[in-house]
């Protein structure tokens, strides 16, 4: 009689882990490599916030990882930059606060700091781009030459309660940024400080009200909470707000940029909806 081969063939192993490996992946898991790539810190920070699937959590942890290394080169490359410039008279102080040795020894670091971060946003594609395509294929890459942040420090940084701070940041930092942008002078320092807040408020604060409301105010919420707030109406209505004025300012002005006009509406709109939940969160709360 022949020997039966109790061993699996390589064709039995292939079949075993196909449909094992199609349910552990996830489309979020892939794609948020590609997200982050353009997005960076707060791409991979939402995704990694509002994962639920393991697979998708481990991979924007690692995405995470990277761009938070990367912002930190940044922040060192252009602040070591701007310190230079400020402290050899070259700023907006005109006063030269640093000796010739100190002045001579971050000359030569800064070019060095600026050449890696420019390499490492020719990495960000690249690994950002066979992470996603190790993803693929059901593995959790970690990127090279970056330290495990958000396991390392993640549990200090807890969110899941603090979600209405971060909608107060939003709140409180709006009128601010629009008071500069709207009513600022036109000196060249409050034009970039102008702007950069703007960008703050687009890029970081928006996306973190947004998802604030809907994990704080609907997916993290108990059953039983004494308050369910309506959160599609709450995100959804500044955005029918803001077509709305991107619609009017298209059909009844001469704006040169009506897509602006539209987007400074919703941020408007969605201010205000975001004083309405915390007032109505806040009411609730304390009865």
């Amino acid at each position: 009689m022949p020997r039966q081969n109790s061993q699996p063939t390589p064709a039995d192993e292939a079949a075993t882990t196909g449909p094992q490996l199609l349910e552990s992946r996830s489309v979020a898991g892939i794609l948020v490599h590609f997200i982050a790539i353009p997005t960076g810190v707060v791409g991979a920070g939402l995704v990694y916030l509002l994962a639920r699937n393991e697979f998708t959590k481990r991979n924007a942890r690692n995405a995470l990882d990277w761009h938070l290394t990367v912002l930190g080169l940044t922040v060192v490359s252009f602040g070591l930059l701007v310190s230079y410039t400020e402290g050899t008279g070259q700023g907006v102080a005109d006063i030269a606060a640093f000796s010739p040795p100190v002045s001579t020894g971050i000359g030569l670091l800064v070019p060095l700091l600026l050449a890696g971060w420019g390499g490492a946003l020719v990495l960000t594609v690249g690994l950002g781009l066979i992470a996603m395509g190790k993803a693929t294929f059901g593995s959790a890459w970690r990127y090279p030459f970056s330290p495990s942040l958000v396991e390392r420090y993640g549990g200090f940084v807890a969110v899941d309660n603090t979600w209405p701070l971060s909608i107060g940041a939003y709140v409180v930092s709006l009128p601010v940024v629009f008071s500069a942008v709207f009513l600022g002078s036109d000196e060249a320092a409050v034009f970039v400080v102008s702007t950069a807040g703007l960008l703050v408020v687009l890029a970081v604060l928006t996306p973190l009200t947004i998802a604030g409301m809907y994990l704080h105010g609907d997916r993290d919420r108990p059953q039983n909470a004494a308050w369910q707030p309506p959160v599609v109406a709450y995100i959804g209505v500044p955005g029918v707000v803001g077509l709305l004025g991107y619609a009017g300012s298209r059909a009844f002005t001469d704006s040169l940029y009506p897509f602006g006009d539209g987007l400074y509406v919703f941020l408007t709109a969605l201010w205000v909806s975001a004083i309405v939940y915390l007032a109505r969160w806040w009411t609730t709360a304390t009865e």
